[in-house]
């Protein structure tokens, strides 16, 4: 079942000056209520100007964004309610952090919803929990006594601390060490695996879409150029290379050993899979050149 609906989306900045920019011409897409979509796509494709439809930061003027049964644009729609039900984390969400402690950040966001104080306090130690930072450790800590990749998962602990049904992630792992960006990719993980949450993943890591997510939407100036699995999308160098977005590193050594006779299969997309792909290519090179030789 569809939790959000994309429909002729059109999007234009600085309309009716003669700066406009159109960046969405007719979007057409479906989130799958309890998958793991990912969007990708070169620079100005679209993607961040589209994830802001999906929790109300912009309402639709041509075309139509169904949230979870709220048509954003009709009249009357209960846009609080919209936004309870979708998290957005921007890229380095940590900059948004403004309090003193850990505890007192996350509870920005279910203080507003003018909460009683007993239950923000356990949204927030539930929120906590998700992120996979111990509360009784982590409530009281300053902000800035943080690591990066901490102070990022507080950032997207006071998101989740409003209990949404659809977290966004805009390239979420920009900017931090390979450690930190483990622990957030781990983080996305859980959160979609335990805690049953829709996941939208935007990213410009071809690899971190093809290990995260269920499907893929491919974006190339504000149109869709390609929807489906990721081994079929990721492994389809003719489009990738139209739309000028880079090949996972798998798939440019299997490219490579095509042009140069091998076969290969460039679906193979994960290391060990194109380990194993080579391997074999390699027994049926060497076989048919020993039978050739008529060793065999």
């Amino acid at each position: 079942m569809s939790i959000i609906t994309v429909e002729k989306l059109e999007h234009t900045y600085m309309e009716g000056t003669p700066f406009a920019a159109k960046v969405l011409h007719g979007v057409d897409l479906t989130v799958e209520e309890g998958e793991v979509l990912g969007i990708i796509g070169p620079a100005q494709s679209g993607k961040s100007t589209l994830i802001q439809y999906f929790n109300g930061l912009f309402i639709p003027k041509q075309g139509r964004v169904v949230v979870d049964g709220i048509d954003t644009a009709a009249k009357g729609a209960d846009m609080k309610a919209l936004r309870q039900k979708v998290g957005l984390v921007f890229q380095y969400p940590e900059q948004q952090l403004f309090r003193e402690t850990v505890g007192q950040d996350v509870s920005f966001g279910p203080e507003c919803l003018k909460l009683p104080k007993d239950e923000v306090r356990e949204r927030v130690r539930k929120a906590l929990r998700q992120v996979g930072l111990d509360p009784e450790v982590f409530y009281n800590r300053y902000v800035f006594a943080l690591s990066g990749g901490q102070k990022r998962r507080v950032a997207i602990a006071g998101v989740l601390a409003l209990g949404p049904k659809v977290m966004v992630f805009d390239d979420p792992t920009a900017g931090l060490d390979p450690r930190g960006r483990q622990e957030i990719l781990e983080t996305i993980v859980t959160l979609h695996e335990e805690h049953r949450l829709t996941v939208i993943f935007v990213s410009n890591s071809l690899e971190d879409v093809f290990r995260l997510v269920d499907r893929v939407v491919v974006l190339d100036r504000g149109r869709v150029a390609a929807v489906g699995e990721p081994r079929e999308v990721l492994s389809d160098v003719a489009m990738l290379d139209r739309v000028g977005l880079g090949r996972m590193q798998t798939v440019e050594v299997l490219e490579s050993l095509r042009k140069r006779g091998w076969d290969v299969d460039l679906r193979n997309l994960s290391v060990e899979d194109a380990a194993r792909e080579i391997a074999r290519a390699y027994a049926r090179r060497a076989g048919k050149e020993a039978a050739a030789r008529g060793t065999v």
